[in-house]
């Protein structure tokens, strides 16, 4: 040992030798070890081992740099007195020679350094925690793009398929992390994966991260594989950005996709791709449930009037699912003329309690929570509906039919009343009020004078009140 230590920090000259090559090897060795991890690694265990030897390298750096400075650190003599060989010490006094003389200086740095084994401890752990932490900051956080999805993306390239889909499975655990380009690189690999659940599981990430660079790869997967079209219509289906439209609308025609009604459907509708005629024939035709909830759904999303007297034709609809379906898809028209048939279906609820069964987009394990019909209060639901047509016979409708409603319903009608008395004193439903009357004269009612507000004076019916649940 003395000899290594007097080879390496024996003079002043090597002393700054060993800090820079120590150094210098470390940050080398940790930027290949990063860019290898990053890009190449296809070996969990290797990954390992060359993390720890990176980290090992940061110590040793620490180490080396604290015994450079030591003269620094610590006291004018610490090198010397580091670099002293105890052995022939011991042995001279153990012949009876004499000892190397105690000097002046050895007794202050024995009276200013007795603390130094303390510092010495001290400063070689603050080094070490910087060395790896810079090197760490460097590399632009290596450590946690390492915890992941790193490591999920070194399973991945892995040669054993048992891995890969370890590798995809940890990938799509957690997906709050920013795609770069290896990323990017592996998942578009996993998409051609000869192992159906590893590709399974690649187009599902595709969808929930959202990569256009594989909206390619996934049209080709619904035309040529019929056993992942649905995972992959409901991939492009959450793929941003006009390419995935585009290939929405030729996917669309496929009979492979056309096999699969309700991923078509969901898909259709999270692109707001235009094929009415092929929504409508899979709500007409379809007997499941689920996926006739799909096709309605993905038709409110068009947002298009021509749709009104289906969508409100499915508010008579023995089926509560779809009935809820119906009503959101009213609520995003934002038409007045959604407002008679939310009305009867308001009054054709028998139960002021029932709520909409959920519904979302069936994604694997791990993705986010895509709903098409959230779990409320069905009376709710189209209250929320109804605030969106600015109907001014409103004014009297709703306190009319507050009795009875659940409290969260019974507050937005008290709410949504009120607005709508604010827009009537304003003017702002007079044009909506002259449609009311033309309606009724075209249908041959009598004229009962304007809606309430119109120059007249409105109903005394009063504000629903404030109450709870009823």
């Amino acid at each position: 040992m003395y000899r290594l230590r007097s080879a390496l920090f024996g003079t002043a000259g090597r002393r700054v030798a060993a800090l820079l090559i120590a150094n210098a090897v470390f940050h080398g060795a940790a930027a290949l070890i990063h860019r290898y991890i990053d890009t190449q690694a296809s070996s969990p265990g290797l990954s390992f081992v060359l993390l720890a030897l990176w980290m090992a390298l940061g110590v040793i750096a620490a180490l080396v740099t604290v015994i450079a400075l030591g003269n620094v650190l610590f006291h004018p003599t610490w090198s010397d007195d580091f670099l002293r060989d105890e052995m022939a010490d011991l042995d001279a006094r153990i012949s009876g020679e004499k000892g190397r003389e105690t000097t002046d200086e050895d007794d202050l740095a024995a009276l200013h350094g007795g603390d130094s084994t303390v510092r010495f401890g001290l400063y070689f752990l603050a080094i070490a925690a910087a060395n790896i932490l810079g090197s760490n900051a460097l590399a632009g956080g290596f450590l946690q793009r390492y915890s992941h999805p790193g490591v999920a993306i070194v399973h991945m390239r892995s040669d054993d398929p048992v891995l890969r889909r370890e590798g995809m499975t940890m990938l799509a655990s957690r997906l709050d992390f920013t795609v770069t380009p290896a990323i990017e690189e592996v998942v578009l690999a996993a998409l051609n994966d000869p192992d159906e659940g590893v590709a399974a599981r690649a187009a599902f990430v595709v969808g929930a991260l959202s990569v256009e660079a594989a909206v390619g790869r996934l049209e080709q997967m619904i035309a040529q594989q019929p056993a992942l079209a649905f995972t992959a219509l409901i991939a492009l289906g959450q793929v941003e950005g006009e390419a995935a439209r585009e290939a929405g609308r030729r996917v669309a025609r496929l009979p492979q996709a056309q096999a699969e009604p309700r991923a078509l459907a969901l898909m259709l509708g999270m692109l707001r791709v235009p094929a009415i005629d092929r929504l409508r024939a899979i709500y007409a035709t379809s007997e499941d449930e689920d996926t006739r909830v799909a096709a309605l759904w993905a038709l409110g999303e068009m947002r298009e009037a021509q749709l009104l007297d289906l969508l409100a034709g499915a508010l008579e609809s023995p089926s509560l699912a779809l009935r809820c379906a119906g009503v959101l898809g009213l609520e995003k028209l934002v038409d007045f003329d959604t407002s008679e048939p939310l009305k009867k279906a308001f009054e054709a609820a028998d139960d002021p309690l029932v709520r909409c069964p959920e519904k979302n987009v069936p994604v694997q394990e791990g993705g986010p929570t895509i709903p098409i019909v959230p779990h409320r209060n069905y009376q709710l639901a189209i209250i929320r509906a109804l605030a969106t047509t600015d109907d001014p016979t409103l004014i009297t409708w709703l306190p009319a039919h507050q009795e009875g409603v659940e409290s969260r319903t019974h507050a937005l009608m008290k709410k949504l009343w009120e607005s709508l008395k604010a827009k009537d004193e304003r003017g702002e439903l007079n044009p909506l009020k002259r449609r009311v009357r033309m309606r009724r004269l075209q249908a041959g009612a009598p004229d009962a004078g304007p809606p309430a507000g119109d120059g007249g004076a409105a109903p005394d019916a009063g504000a629903p009140d404030g109450g709870g649940d009823r």
